[in-house]
């Protein structure tokens, strides 16, 4: 009876741990391919990740660099003895003047006030401040006049009160915009 119990359960224990050896080297190898895929899978996303980026670096550098262009544009025209070429007309009256200079002013920095998204934040506060003292500069000349005097002599007081060469706020802003595309690019 002990004969025929080792006899049926013998090869049962053999195939049991037969088994038992083939499963364990199949889940060992499956592990390790597991593993390996996950890999794989960690690799494809990093290359992924870094394809996305300098994809959107190829398209934010020029509009970058495209918008310090239109920032220094910016500056230029409303740098006094600019925005007087532009601005003036023969036999205008300073009223008229002072109007015509500080829409263009306004004009010009609504049409570039989208290029902030893509410059600092120092250099963009020091781009608003530079429009600003311009606009003040024309402010405080146009004051000294009456509205019905003369352009000319207006535009001559602001050329030669304008700002001081060590205090140009416009000269400061462009200094910041180059410092800025300097440092990033």
């Amino acid at each position: 009876m002990i004969a025929e119990i080792i006899k049926y359960t013998l090869p049962s224990l053999v195939m049991l741990g037969a088994v038992y050896v083939m499963l364990y080297f199949f889940i060992k190898g499956n592990r390790h391919q597991l593993e390996y895929l996950k890999e794989e899978q960690k690799l494809a996303r990093l290359k992924l990740d870094n394809d996305r980026t300098q994809n959107s670096q190829k398209v934010i550098i020029p509009l970058k660099l495209q918008a310090y262009e239109r920032m220094v544009l910016f500056l230029e025209r409303v740098n006094p003895p600019n925005l007087i070429k532009r601005s003036i007309k023969p036999g205008q009256k300073v009223a008229d003047f002072q109007s015509a200079m500080l829409r263009n002013i306004r004009e010009e920095y609504e049409h570039n006030m989208s290029q902030q998204l893509y410059i600092g934040d120092a250099a963009w506060e020091m781009v608003k401040a530079a429009k600003e003292e311009v606009a003040r500069l024309i402010n405080t000349s146009a004051a000294r006049f009456q509205t019905s005097d003369e352009a000319a002599l207006m535009a001559k007081d602001l050329l030669t009160s304008g700002f001081d060469a060590s205090n140009d706020p416009v000269e400061k802003a462009l200094i910041a915009l180059k410092k800025e595309v300097r440092d990033h690019f």
